[in-house]
């Protein structure tokens, strides 16, 4: 699988809502989304470190969306699947464009071709996320939760709270070069074994 270079090799990894959506909105793959597919769909810890812009994030959402939405099963569990880690407090643009455009394009396409797929769900957590919404989150977790290293930790502290996580399959970690070299990188990486304490082998992108 990992010799797979081409466009229509790397499109071929996944089912055809995403497919679909993919080609009619962006047309062609990013060098940087046509290396990493065949690993993140093979199950490796993969870094993608390229310029601004070349689609590193969605490369990363994508593999997880196709395997939610392939999930005919998703709606009878319970627990969040894909974490998603941003530094950055100001996530909007980027759940926007990386998670919600795409999830509504991919649920528009399955329509189009006449395919059922899951109801998938995604909330964001910070420190400004009102408590009632947090509680809700608890008893009624989405699929998807975006949040940063500080919420993440606050939510392992948590019995509680941090139940949601032992179902947690992919973990991405966004702008990671902004952590490497500080406190709060050192933080995360803490965090993150902490995580891996009760959701064992997760992938880390």
């Amino acid at each position: 699988m990992l010799g797979l270079s081409t466009e229509t090799d790397a499109l071929s990894l996944f089912s055809a809502p995403v497919v679909k959506w993919f080609a009619e909105c962006h047309g062609t793959a990013t060098e940087p989304q046509r290396e990493a597919w065949p690993r993140i769909k093979n199950g490796e810890n993969v870094l993608i470190h390229s310029p601004t812009g070349s689609g590193k994030t969605l490369a990363a959402f994508l593999s997880a969306l196709d395997a939610l939405y392939s999930d005919m099963d998703l709606e009878k569990q319970r627990g969040i699947r894909t974490l998603y880690i941003s530094p950055l407090k100001a996530l909007g643009y980027d759940v926007e464009r990386n998670l919600r455009e795409p999830m509504r394009g991919i649920e528009e396409a399955s329509g189009a071709l006449g395919l059922e797929i899951p109801d998938v769900r995604a909330e964001v957590r910070t420190g400004d996320t009102p408590s009632a919404a947090r509680a809700r989150m608890v008893r009624n977790p989405p699929h998807i939760l975006i949040t940063t290293p500080e919420s993440l930790y606050l939510i392992l502290t948590s019995p509680r709270a941090r139940e949601i996580l032992r179902t947690v399959e992919t973990v991405i970690v966004d702008e990671i070069h902004t952590l490497c070299a500080n406190k709060r990188g050192v933080h995360l990486s803490i965090t993150l074994e902490r995580l891996e304490q009760i959701a064992p082998d997760f992938q880390r992108i």
